[in-house]
């Protein structure tokens, strides 16, 4: 599967020695934040929409509008996602 998705996606990783099951965090990752549409139906297939939900509700980040989207497309609130929570905390001094 890995090496349907995008070029530009693991440029800093070498592909062949990506494992696709045990790297399902980082490519999942990858591909929202980084990807093509074409990209999200080639993990979709592979890992299933579990999957990606269990993977992206636990990631650390995604921007304002990654998160949006994602909690369209997996029908879930994005108050549950783990990187909405931490964006709700205050940050130091108040800024």
């Amino acid at each position: 599967m890995i090496e349907k998705l995008s070029k530009h996606l693991f440029w800093d990783y070498n592909r062949d020695k990506l494992d696709q099951d045990m790297s399902a965090d980082l490519i999942i990752e990858r591909v929202f934040t980084r990807g093509y549409e074409s990209d999200e139906r080639e993990i979709f297939n592979y890992y299933g929409k579990d999957k990606i939900r269990q993977i992206t509700m636990n990631a650390r980040y995604f921007d304002a509008r990654t998160l949006n989207y994602l909690s369209i497309i997996l029908d879930t609130p994005k108050e549950e996602f783990r990187c909405y929570a931490r964006s709700q905390l205050p940050t130091a001094f108040g800024i």
